[in-house]
């Protein structure tokens, strides 16, 4: 069980001016085997091996740069501030979203989801704006996503990055997904067998190729359609995923979003252990919740748009040391603990449950009443006990 602290509130008042220049990073089509051993052990070989990563490698500092500019915010209040609820789906509609989709098809297709570097020489990354999902926590010294496509795909996902034990307990509970990364040790492709999953990694597919302009190893990318025809060529028809929160405007949901307690157009702050610092700024105008990492703006490679989700959970939780490398910490993501749903310009406190690996998290608030998100992407980050401040 997950111990609640209590959290040292501040009162602050910050807006978000953003003005961004984006150098254009060029994909190389350059397909390369790529082994990722950075948790010890020994790797699955792979041809033309091309390695930089070493167990550990993620201590690296990160380097400074400088931040983006911040202008004063309109105060002004009200509803049209938050962002108008969206009309009411009639047709069937994305279970990791909420929002509706023009294939029923879509729907009824298995997830993918891939793990991507956060390195400080991996940002920014490629198609984080487009997945459904983003789960965000610790590997050796920094944290590492695993995005989540069902709804939509873009072109290019990375960089890609390896597995780790951590990852095993949230695949289970995404129906039959596919899941693609860079590899692994031994003992975590061994375990990696044992869960519902339809691994893609670079060690069995062709469909990874390097990036010009970054070091090995954070240039590895991937076209997510190739991961799909290749498992399709497979004969793989997997389960979808279920539903991993509710949503409101979906059947069944109410249409208010923050039920009890809580805190308007605030700001909040995660403090990771090793690296980063991370802070998310609800932006009216953009209806959703701009993310910072170490002071830094955080911006899709692809177009220098701001990642801005729509939803934000915050799963307190701990980490046990890794059966697969006693350097690398095991996310805790079954159990209980303390919860933050933030949601149209809302933070709504609570706590999170979840039973087993099969079960999806339970969201309530104060009042034990079932959390409700806004139709969209939703990023969920998992970290420590004392490591989350709310400015309001």
């Amino acid at each position: 069980m997950v111990q609640h602290r209590c959290l040292r509130r501040a009162a602050s008042v910050v807006g978000v001016a953003l003005t961004l220049v984006i150098a254009g990073c060029g994909l190389e089509s350059d397909p390369l085997a790529f082994n990722d051993p950075d948790e010890s052990g020994s790797v699955v070989e792979t041809p033309d091996l091309v390695e930089g990563d070493a167990s550990g490698a993620d201590d690296d500092a990160s380097t400074a740069t400088s931040e983006p500019e911040l202008g004063p915010e309109d105060e002004a209040g009200g509803s049209d501030e938050l962002g108008a609820a969206p009309p009411v789906p009639t047709g069937p509609t994305a279970p990791l979203t909420g929002q509706p989709v023009d294939d029923p098809a879509l729907a009824s297709r298995s997830a993918l989801a891939i793990k991507i570097d956060n390195h400080v020489s991996a940002r920014p990354q490629w198609g984080l704006l487009d997945a459904d999902i983003v789960f965000d926590y610790r590997a050796e010294g920094v944290t590492r996503f695993m995005a989540v496509y069902h709804s939509q795909l873009p072109e290019t996902i990375g960089p890609v990055r390896s597995s780790r034990t951590s990852d095993f307990d949230l695949l289970t509970a995404l129906g039959t997904p596919l899941y693609a990364s860079s590899g692994g040790n031994d003992i975590v492709m061994s375990r990696l067998r044992s869960v519902d999953a339809v691994a893609v990694t670079d060690q069995t597919e062709s469909a990874y190729y390097r990036t010009s302009g970054r070091p090995a190893p954070h240039n590895l990318v991937v076209d997510p359609r190739d991961l799909y025809a290749a498992a399709t060529g497979d004969g793989h028809q997997g389960a979808p995923p279920p539903a991993w929160f509710e949503f409101r405007n979906a059947e069944g949901a109410s249409a208010e979003v923050a039920r009890g307690a809580a805190v308007s157009t605030a700001e909040v702050e995660i403090d990771f252990t090793g690296s980063p610092t991370v802070r998310f700024e609800w932006d009216a105008a953009q209806t959703g919740w701009i993310r910072l990492q170490d002071g830094q703006l955080h911006v899709a490679a692809e177009s220098g748009e701001p990642l801005a989700p729509r939803n934000v959970v915050i799963m307190v939780t701990d980490y046990r040391t890794s059966s697969a490398d006693a350097a690398s910490p095991e996310l805790v993501s079954v159990g209980s603990g303390a919860a933050y749903a933030l949601v149209d310009g809302r933070v709504i406190e609570g706590t999170w449950s979840r039973l087993s690996p099969a079960d999806t998290p339970t969201l309530t608030d104060l009042d034990d009443e079932q959390i409700v998100l806004a139709p969209g992407q939703t990023w969920v980050l998992f970290p420590q006990p004392g490591q989350v401040t709310i400015f309001d």
